[in-house]
């Protein structure tokens, strides 16, 4: 019986509501990388999520009851229970749904239901309190401090709050306790692209995805909102959209509504004049307002999780959301004509530059408009800024910017930093002519060395840790046996070495020494950490994931984007079964911002994470061998023969050749990981490629790939069980082929599915999830497109009669096909990844071939790329299915992505001098989108250049129409189209 069914009579003034007691169904996006560290045995015993308003704790917390397996007591607090009775009453109430020696009788007190948790349960079970900051400083709170400084053996515990309960830190400081704050909660690029692929069924391109995380700073109210406003409208509107996302109307209502109009008058007002610092302290908010009661403010504020604690030596500082702090900046900068925030911002500036904070005081500065301030903090901390290139950057005037000697080395080390070698050399060449003094010339030559170094690696002895770690990745057995001695650089290079090309397990320890040596830089600490990362997770250590989390912090915290997505890389390698796409997206990433090192290794993980499961993912080889070249490119061939090692398995897991015998020369060469794989691959005795990963420490990893890859031969025993986290293979299904530009069509097992069978709405729920295939879509989106209005239990049931009529008709076309229609977590899916052929993501993978073939300067390739989009794109998606709103989205997506192609495509074939085939290109646009100004403008010009002036007047009249249609009066340039 349910909590919700069994409610205890209230006896006092707060009645027990079943919306306090009651279990939200999961929603969202399901997060492997923060379940995994919530769920489980090895999970913390008494889990707190604190962090601010909007970023998704509470459906954190509902995928943690779903994810757990174990029976759930849900309570949401609020202001209301501020009488302990009434909250151990709501507590009653949750917990009668749990499994019980004897039915608990009623609690009157925190004592009766500490007792009776203690001693009463017959199981485990989980207890989710949310919104625990609602009771901060009210009389219940007393019930929730005792529930943790007490908590039952066998009850778990988690709670969502905006503020610390008290009592958490204790139990974390000991051990049995863990904390995620905003950070852990904030949205990664690569979820950002997931949630809005898979979740949303509106996939974004890696600009848009990295400009949308950036400007919402992984915010999930932000991300969620940005959605709502794009969900109905055309791809081609959501640049404008970007440009606003994390701020504009819809957050400021959010905020408002949800956030700020809660608080005090007198907080709000103190939050909205103090938000043009950087940081606050009581005696800096003083300082800038005039005041004495700062203190006072700022504890109320944080109360109610609107700042951030940081302590640091001086005292507690805090720190506002960004996204918070834009709407408060957005609200002072309305009053008084913006006069009253530039004051304060003048006054901020001055406060920062006296405390030595330059990066705050050049935001205050370029944000009163102030100029000359500006250029004062560049002479006087410019030093201090070029160090740490991030965003203020962006507010400095062309004036400035082209003229400074620190911006242009803070320029150079942005490059640097995001991975973009080329453009870091060039602009260390600027950085260096504008040097002013002879030791910054030379500082500035001494960096553009190092990136070099990197690029060109010198020839003879070096002593740079940077050139010794790139000799180390590209030929480790030069290093593997060096003594380091008391070299950080040098020792650096030898735990490469070990884990390219030696002994894993020695690399770990060594790659730990660098850490614990005094003398390491910030960089070189980092490094470090995803080197020992990377070995943990070959050797599928217990710290492994422990290890990944220090990563990337040490990643985020030296400012280097480029080491960031390598760590996020990492954890998704180590997932398989569902990092794959996330891979992609950051890859994709990497080639947008020059990165070819980056793009290069996260291919190498990719490969070597899918190939066990390469029977399902055909991509993979493909994949493998591109990592390959690319490595080969930059000079690093050891690491090249890890990749084709991944290839030569792959393969052979598909059912191909085996590798030619040169392979396996080449790995033996390299080392002992990519040997005994290539072993595997050729079908060598186990005995042999056993004793190989052995001596690397890798023996688990390669036997697991040994058994998915040769189940019944070489010796590999069927029943061998190795732990890891790579999921088991699943099982096989038949292929499925989707066509879904034009006429519907859907093939199971090579037999063609009809729907004459369904009921429509049944057929068009066979669509929809043909349309996202082999992407799962969520169950609570289904019923809201194709049963809106119904309770989510009934609307549940008709989407499991559907999906079981859908089954019904796969079945007839094919038996077993039924199968291919999985349940997915919350969701279901129609196929698998590698046995689905998909026209729409054929298309999509072109758009984005073309796009890296753009970007890497190959026209060729992108021009081959370009022409499939447009080919493709010919048909509309879905016709028959109208404006239904599971298909709108999509359509104007391909239709956007077609059209893009087409004026790219134009562009190209201008530039070859072919145009008529440019103009037949630009036709095609219009067809798609007639209201495209730039393609008309193409067309014009196309057609005056082909020497057709009467087909280019014609083409002018009917610009001039559309412009007409639109009510919009011709651009200066327009005019010149335009027929008098």
């Amino acid at each position: 019986m349910g909590a919700a069914d069994d409610l205890p009579a209230s006896t006092g003034s707060t009645p027990v509501l079943r919306s306090r007691v009651a279990r939200p169904e999961p929603t969202g996006l399901r997060r492997a990388r923060l379940l995994t560290q919530l769920v489980g045995p090895s999970a913390a015993h008494l889990v707190a999520v604190v962090a601010g308003p909007g970023c998704g704790k509470t459906t954190l917390l509902a995928h943690v009851a779903d994810a757990c397996g174990l029976p759930v007591a849900w309570v949401t607090l609020d202001p209301a229970l501020d009488d302990p009775e009434a909250l151990v009453r709501h507590l009653h109430a949750a917990c009668v749904a749990l499994p019980w020696v004897e039915r608990p009788g009623p609690w009157h007190t925190a004592d009766d239901a500490l007792a009776a948790l203690g001693d009463g349960l017959a199981g485990p079970a989980l207890l989710v309190l949310d919104d625990a900051h609602t009771v901060d400083r009210r009389r219940a709170a007393h019930v929730v401090d005792l529930l943790v400084r007490h908590q039952p053996a066998g009850l778990r515990m988690v709670l969502g709050s905006r503020g610390m309960p008290a009592g958490v830190p204790s139990r974390e400081l000991a051990g049995t306790a863990r904390v995620l704050d905003g950070e852990a909660l904030r949205f990664r690029t690569w979820e950002v692209d997931e949630l809005f692929r898979g979740h949303h069924a509106a996939p974004l391109r890696a600009a848009e995805v990295a400009e949308l995380t950036q400007r919402t700073r992984g915010w999930a109210a932000g991300l969620e909102l940005f959605h709502l406003a794009t969900r109905d409208r055309p791809a081609s509107s959501r640049s404008r959209l970007l440009e606003r996302a994390g701020r504009g109307p819809a957050v400021a209502d959010y905020l408002a509504g949800h956030v700020l109009d809660r608080l005090p008058a007198s907080v709000r007002e103190f939050l909205v004049r103090t938000s043009v610092l950087g940081r606050l302290s009581a005696d800096r908010c003083d300082a800038l307002l005039g005041t004495d009661s700062s203190a006072r403010l700022l504890a109320a504020a944080h109360r109610h999780g609107l700042l951030a604690a940081v302590d640091d030596a001086d005292g507690t500082l805090y720190e506002c959301h960004d996204v918070v702090r834009g709407y408060l900046l957005d609200t002072l900068a309305d009053r008084g004509g913006g006069a009253v925030a530039r004051e304060l911002h003048r006054r901020a500036a001055a406060l920062a530059l006296t405390a030595g904070e330059y990066d705050d005081a050049l935001r205050s500065s370029c944000r009163a408009q102030d100029w000359d301030a500006a250029r004062q903090v560049l002479t006087v901390g410019g030093d201090d800024l070029a160090g740490r290139p991030g965003p203020w950057l962006d507010l400095l005037p062309v004036a400035i910017r082209d003229s400074d000697p620190w911006v242009a080395l803070a320029v150079a080390r942005r490059h640097l930093v995001e991975g973009a070698l080329a453009a870091a050399l060039e602009a260390y060449t600027v950085a260096g002519d504008r040097a002013a003094t002879g030791s910054r010339r030379a500082l500035v030559a001494r960096e553009r060395r190092m990136v070099h170094a990197w690029v060109e690696p010198p020839v003879g002895a070096s002593t740079d840790w940077v050139a010794l770690v790139r000799r180390a990745l590209g030929r480790p057995r030069q290093y593997v046996a060096t003594d380091p001695g008391d070299d950080v650089g040098r020792a650096l290079a030898v735990a490469v070495a070990g884990l390219v090309g030696a002994d894993v397990r020695a690399a770990t320890r060594r790659f730990a020494a660098v850490q614990a040596r005094a003398t390491a830089e910030p960089v070189v600490e980092a490094v470090a950490l995803l080197g020992q990362a990377a070995c943990l997770t070959l050797l599928h250590g217990r710290g492994a994931r422990d290890a990944r989390e220090r990563a990337q912090t040490a990643a985020k915290l030296v400012g280097a984007p480029a080491l960031e997505r390598l760590a996020d890389g990492l954890e998704l390698a180590s997932r398989p079964d569902t990092g794959a796409d996330g891979l992609r997206h950051l890859r994709e990433r990497c080639l947008g911002v020059g990165d070819a090192w980056g793009a290069a290794l996260l291919g190498l993980l990719d490969a070597l994470s899918s190939a066990p499961l390469a029977q399902d993912r055909p991509q993979t080889v493909a994949t493998a061998r591109h990592a390959a070249d690319a490595l080969d490119a930059l000079d690093a061939p050891a690491l090249g023969v890890w990749a084709r090692a991944a290839a030569a398995v792959a393969q052979v897991r598909q059912g191909g050749e085996p590798p030619a015998v040169g392979l396996e020369e080449d790995a033996a060469r390299c080392g002992p990981v990519p040997h005994a794989l290539v072993l595997v691959a050729l079908g060598a005795p186990a005995d042999r490629w056993g004793r190989i990963a052995r001596a690397a420490g890798v023996q688990a990893w390669v036997r697991l790939v040994a058994r998915r890859t040769l189940p019944a031969a070489a010796g590999v025993p069927s029943t061998a069980v190795v732990s890891g986290p790579v999921a088991a293979a699943p099982a096989a299904v038949p292929a499925v082929d989707v066509r879904c530009l034009g006429d519907f069509r859907l093939e199971v097992g090579g037999s063609t599915v009809t729907t004459s069978s369904l009921r429509p709405q049944h057929a068009a729920l066979l669509r929809a999830l043909a349309l996202s295939a082999p992407a799962p879509v969520h169950r609570d989106r289904l019923v809201e497109w194709f049963w809106p209005g119904r309770l989510p239990e009934r609307g549940h049931h008709s989407l499991q009669v559907a999906v079981s009529d859908v089954r019904r008709a796969l079945d007839v076309a094919h038996p077993g096909a039924g199968a291919v229609l999985r349940r997915v977590e919350q969701g279901y899916a129609l196929g698998t990844d590698g046995r689905t052929v998909h026209d729409v993501r054929r298309l999509e993978l072109a758009s984005r071939a073309a796009d890296v073939a753009l970007a890497a300067g190959d026209e060729a390739t992108a021009l081959v790329a370009l022409q499939r989009v447009v080919e493709a794109g010919a048909a509309e998606l879905l016709p028959q299915d109208g404006t239904a709103e599971w298909v709108v989205g999509p359509r104007e997506s391909v239709r956007a992505d077609v059209v893009r192609a087409c004026a790219t495509l134009a562009d190209l074939l201008m530039a070859r001098g072919d145009t008529s085939g440019a103009v037949a290109a630009v036709r095609r646009g219009l067809v798609l989108d007639r209201f495209q100004d730039d393609l008309w403008r193409r067309l014009v010009s196309g057609l005056v250049t082909d020497g057709r002036p009467a087909a280019a007047a014609a083409a002018r009249r009917e610009y001039a129409a559309v412009l007409d249609e639109l009510g919009v009066a011709p651009a200066p340039t327009a005019r010149t189209l335009a027929v008098p």
